[in-house]
């Protein structure tokens, strides 16, 4: 009767497990997997079949994505309990990876409608509709006074990144400007404007700046538009106020207005963002 502890080349071995030579000589090296016997004189190596089981669980442990150095400290101490724990683990970790993938598709989708969106709009006129909001969360910062421009826009937002970044995160994916409801009334809206961004919850900042505010934009419905444009670019605003006055709505709250897509993403040829006014309203009766 045939021995089923016979010696296996390390050719024979890596066929058996679908590997390759230099994958199981790099086992070797690491101490991993070593063979069962290595010939003085030739240097070749050896396996025994009893150490196939062995082998196909490491090739198993590595297919689920487990690296080399837990495998190999596995192997030291390797029960059922020991299996048990480490192949939890693992699937805790792989939900985890699904849960981070799931979001970095979400915003991949998020993107390709603004970018269709911004296309969309480039050739026509850019009309006015209603969307319910949930309550949301913005930190604010104001812009220095009387100055309008680019680069105020983007060293505001710098402030607010410097000043979220302490709660652990940095809120890049929602921001914009706010314009207060008072200041639209007294015919000056940007008189205490500024950048802010969105936050996922409510948070209290570790490092406070007295100039920056924490606001609750509230749940409703708004008037949103569209527009290529600047935030302090007023022509869009008091257009959209005479829309809200024609159709019977009135401004209940402050304004936002979201950037969608900077004008980096043109290469030049649009020089100006793609956002969208945010107005709160009330229907008139």
């Amino acid at each position: 009767m045939e021995s089923i502890n016979r010696r296996l080349s390390i050719s024979e071995m890596a066929q058996i497990h679908d590997i390759s030579r230099q994958t199981l000589i790099y086992y070797d090296k690491i101490g991993l997997f070593e063979p069962a016997f290595v010939d003085e004189e030739t240097g070749y190596r050896y396996y025994s079949t009893l150490q196939i089981p062995l082998l196909r669980e490491i090739c198993f442990l590595k297919s689920i994505g487990m690296p080399l150095d837990a495998i190999r400290t596995h192997n030291t101490q390797n029960n059922l309990l020991s299996s048990i724990e480490l192949l939890e683990a693992q699937d805790k970790k792989i939900k985890e990876k699904i849960a981070t993938l799931k979001r970095q598709q979400e915003l991949i989708e998020q993107r390709v409608t603004v970018y269709r969106r911004a296309s969309d709009y480039e050739n026509e006129d850019l009309k006015p509709h209603i969307q319910e909001f949930p309550e949301r969360y913005l930190i604010f910062y104001p812009w220095q006074d009387g100055v309008y421009t680019r680069q105020e826009l983007h060293l505001t937002l710098m402030k607010i990144w410097n000043l979220t970044e302490g709660a652990g995160f940095l809120p890049s994916r929602h921001w914009g400007a706010l314009i207060f409801q008072n200041d639209l009334k007294s015919g000056d809206p940007f008189r205490h404007a500024g950048g802010c961004c969105v936050l996922p919850k409510q948070i209290t900042l570790p490092v406070f700046d007295k100039k920056a505010q924490l606001i609750t934009l509230p749940a409703g419905e708004y008037v949103c538009m569209p527009k290529f444009g600047m935030p302090y670019d007023e022509k869009h605003l008091f257009r959209l106020m005479q829309w809200i006055t024609d159709n019977h709505y009135e401004v209940c709250g402050d304004i936002y207005d979201e950037c969608l897509l900077d004008a980096i993403f043109y290469g030049g040829k649009e020089e100006l963002d793609f956002c969208e006014i945010q107005v709160p309203v009330n229907k008139i009766s």
